[in-house]
């Protein structure tokens, strides 16, 4: 056999086996591979997480983030408004004291105004309010909706005012 023959030969048994491969390898002979595992032990929605036996709504997990989120400003607005409440001081011999302050945390602001009424010699009384505006908004990309014009990815907004108020006594001697 000559040498032309032997590499002709080896060449045409290394296609044959790369046509084979190839053959079985393609996505159109593959099996099946299920990605998503839908739980139907609740209803219509739900999925197992990846590797898990824990079956999940995924439009209860976008819920969780949205009232995690709002959660989370409502505490920045409540903290920017006990910030803004700053109680005047009442200076001997005056009777009335009003004080106003703006503060801000974590993004959220607030306005408030306190003030001081002396009653009787020793006895003040105080009080005091702040708003604050709670706003934010979370998109996210658990819902997705491929549409002629693109990915649209769904948000949710909010924009609340909020109050704060405080009142009391004091006496001093």
């Amino acid at each position: 056999m000559s040498a032309f023959t032997k590499m002709r030969t080896s060449l045409l048994m290394a296609t044959t086996a790369a046509v084979a491969f190839f053959a079985v390898a393609t996505p159109g002979h593959a099996a099946p591979v299920e990605y998503v595992k839908i739980c139907s032990l609740y209803g219509a929605g739900f999925f197992y997480i990846p590797g898990t036996d824990t079956c999940v709504n995924a439009n209860q997990i976008l819920q969780n983030e949205y009232d995690i989120a709002r959660a989370r400003t409502r505490s920045s607005t409540g903290t920017a408004m006990a910030a803004s409440l700053v109680a005047p001081w009442l200076p001997t011999g005056t009777n009335y004291a009003i004080s106003n302050h703006w503060a801000g945390f974590d993004g959220q602001h607030a306005f408030g105004t306190s003030g001081l009424v002396r009653i009787s010699g020793h006895l003040v009384f105080s009080a005091g309010f702040a708003m604050g505006l709670d706003q934010g908004r979370l998109a996210t990309n658990t819902t997705r909706v491929q549409t002629e014009f693109g990915t649209s990815t769904p948000a949710q907004s909010w924009s609340d005012v909020r109050g704060l108020g405080r009142a009391g006594f004091m006496y001093a001697w």
